[in-house]
């Protein structure tokens, strides 16, 4: 267990300063003022931050830009809060690499938890479509204004369905546990990959009513560190749901090798980052039938550029990274910081806190 940012039993927290970067809005600000003496609102990581604010700013909410990379620039910083997910762009300041060496007392938390909503249910609009077709179709009556048949994609009969498909999910987060229960309900049976390929209990922020709490919903648990466990994994699952954050162990996990482990009408669904999946080994599997197709809201390289052989194919599907564009997106990020701010007056470990040296 991590430091914790305590203060005195009883007494006021000692927080004065809240530094802003990201979007706060007067209801946030409403929210927020009970916490704080003074609120600094300042969006937008590329301004210069005067150096008076950030000798006496204790949290910072939102991104601190590249310019603050020591620890003696911030002398009072006890907790920075991310509005993202996850912590890469964060973890690229100098700023982590330094406090991580020297011990230091800053706490980095994510907003992992605010996307349990609207990605998850990207995940099932999309497997959806391919299975049913649905972009196909649309773009014939949109763009062609005429009325197709069913013979156009497949034969009469061309519906694949969801119930009794075998959805593989890697990385059992909150977006994956949410897409877990999501597909359980559709009649799937769910696997589950993780590092060392046991159950466990879900950590973090909870939106109330979401995910797979006590990890009950997969039929069976993988590791990705087990060559055998996770080819098993893979050649088991009708769809394969990448939800995991960019790390050095995780970067291409899907390639030439892995993928080749799928099953030939297969599709793989990624949500994640775009450096999970090798794009080149991903369009030969493609164009050779080793799965039968894919949806990307995630691209290496991203955005994909102009004629990118992966646009225009009937069986991809590609949204460009805002599948987690909810209007509530920063109403839920709020709603952590508020509870962290909470379990730092009752001196309680904080939600979703960034290991600096795994780098999640």
């Amino acid at each position: 267990m991590g430091a914790l940012i305590s203060s005195q039993a009883g007494a006021k927290p000692a927080l004065d300063t809240l530094l802003a970067t990201s979007l706060l809005t007067p209801d946030h600000r409403e929210r927020l003022r009970p916490y704080f003496r003074e609120i600094v609102y300042l969006p937008g990581i590329g301004k210069e931050l005067p150096d008076d604010v950030l000798r006496r700013v204790d949290v910072v909410y939102g991104l601190l830009p590249p310019s603050v990379d020591r620890p003696e620039l911030v002398p009072r910083l006890k907790l920075v809060q991310l509005t993202s997910a996850g912590a890469d762009r964060a973890l690229e300041n100098p700023l982590w690499k330094s406090i991580g060496k020297e011990g230091g007392e800053v706490v980095l938390t994510t907003a992992a938890g605010v996307h349990v909503g609207p990605i998850p249910q990207w995940f099932i609009a999309t497997t959806l479509s391919l299975y049913h077709k649905l972009h196909e179709q649309i773009l014939i009556t949109h763009v062609e204004k005429r009325w197709p048949s069913g013979d156009e994609f497949g034969g009469p009969m061309f519906v694949q369905e969801l119930r009794g498909k075998t959805v593989g999910v890697l990385g059992y987060g909150h977006i994956g546990r949410e897409a877990a229960r999501l597909a359980k309900a559709f009649g799937a049976d769910v696997l589950a990959a993780n590092s060392d390929g046991k159950r466990k209990r879900q950590e973090g922020y909870i939106v109330p009513g979401t995910g797979d709490v006590d990890g009950s919903i997969p039929s069976a648990y993988y590791s990705t560190t087990s060559a055998s466990s996770f080819a098993s994994f893979l050649a088991k699952s009708d769809v394969v749901f990448l939800s995991l954050p960019s790390t050095p162990s995780t970067r291409y996990i899907m390639n030439e090798k892995t993928i080749a482990k799928m099953k030939p009408s297969a599709i793989l669904v990624n949500i994640g980052r775009g450096d999970l999946v090798d794009t080149s080994a991903l369009v030969r599997a493609l164009d050779t039938g080793i799965i039968a197709g894919a949806a990307l809201d995630v691209t290496d390289p991203e955005p994909l550029p102009p004629n990118h052989t992966l646009y225009g194919r009937k069986n991809v599907i590609i949204t460009p990274h805002l599948s987690g564009r909810t209007v509530k997106y920063f109403d839920l990020a709020v709603d952590i910081l508020v509870e962290n701010l909470d379990r730092i007056k009752a001196g309680k470990e904080l939600v979703n806190r960034v290991d600096l040296k795994r780098g999640y």
